[in-house]
């Protein structure tokens, strides 16, 4: 007996190795599953200019780093503790502006040199409300500022897309062959409403519809209606019945290695697995015969696994622990 609906993924028409470069940027929900694909030793950059969940700023950031852009200087916010910059996340931050803007420049020229070298770009939209400074430039951020410093609007579809045509043509000058995957953050945005959350969600699904259909390389993943449809109950949630929990995280990224994962990658994922389970096992006695000997047959699998990912860390904490 079924007891729920099941979302169908789509049939990709390419995978991910170990070997492949990926970019992910967007939500939180963005950064949890790079956070997946980093634990399983996939090369991965995530969020560079921190968590951003408007597309726009988002990809203008992107545009802007492929295009070699200069800092917008009217976006630096000086504050009586740091200096932060209105396209990024409070997390990019400096002491002074100069410092930032240097900060600001290396990302940029990281954020190109990754985009170029990816095979796959993972681009999580959270929502659609956009807050303009009062000289009407958007921003992606606050930075915890008061509201009558903003206005704030929601972005249709069509806004969205066209601002992706843009990002688009710059990326594909540079990286004909990248692929890229939409998905929507299901992370809900109760401070605006949750009949607002709604319509919000509603705007970039409809965005992320038209973009897939439009071009042949853009892809989308149903991670909001995986967690919003098949795992519909709070169980699946934080204590602020907002962000999914790690069980509900772990399904999802289930899904996805399911879907975007080469066979190779998925063994390769459950032999790691395997040995990350060994060596977080914790003996009553650590100089122990049986635990020693248990803690060489891990080394040992580790040097194997090294040969087709990064393993390095591990080796050298085995080794530290065999007496």
């Amino acid at each position: 007996m079924n007891w729920f609906l099941q979302v169908p993924i789509p049939g990709y028409t390419f995978d991910l190795s170990h070997s492949d470069p990926v970019f992910s940027s967007g939500s939180c929900f963005a950064e949890q599953m790079a956070n997946k694909l980093v634990r399983y030793k996939f090369s991965c950059t995530n969020n560079p200019y921190g968590i951003l969940f408007h597309p726009i700023p988002l990809m203008r950031n992107l545009t802007d780093a492929l295009n070699g852009s200069e800092i917008d200087e009217q976006l630096f916010l000086q504050t009586d503790e740091a200096v932060f910059h209105y396209s990024c996340h409070s997390s990019v931050w400096a002491h002074t502006k100069i410092d930032l803007k240097e900060k600001l420049q290396k990302i940029q020229v990281l954020v190109a040199s990754d985009l170029r070298a990816s095979k796959l770009l993972i681009l999580t939209f959270g929502t659609s409300f956009l807050y303009h400074l009062v000289s009407g430039k958007p921003v992606a951020n606050c930075h915890k500022q008061p509201n009558n410093n903003f206005t704030k609007e929601r972005s249709s579809s069509e806004e969205i897309q066209a601002v992706f045509q843009t990002f688009y043509t710059a990326l594909k000058k540079q990286n004909p062959n990248i692929k890229i995957l939409l998905t929507v953050s299901p992370i809900r945005h109760v401070r605006h409403g949750l009949q607002e959350n709604n319509v919000s969600k509603s705007a970039l699904i409809l965005a992320c519809d038209a973009l897939q259909k439009s071009f042949t390389d853009v892809h989308y993943f149903p991670a909001y209606e995986l967690v919003i449809d098949e795992l519909r109950d709070y169980r699946f949630y934080d204590q602020d019945r907002v962000h999914p929990n790690e069980e509900a995280r772990d399904y999802v990224w289930n899904k996805f290695s399911e879907a975007l994962l080469s066979k190779e990658a998925l063994n390769l994922n459950r032999n790691i697995d395997k040995l990350f389970m060994s060596i977080n096992h914790r003996a009553f006695r650590a100089s122990s015969g049986a635990h020693q000997s248990f803690l060489k047959k891990t080394l040992e699998s580790a040097i194997v696994l090294n040969e087709k990912v990064d393993l390095k860390d591990e080796i050298k904490e085995l080794k530290i622990r065999l007496q």
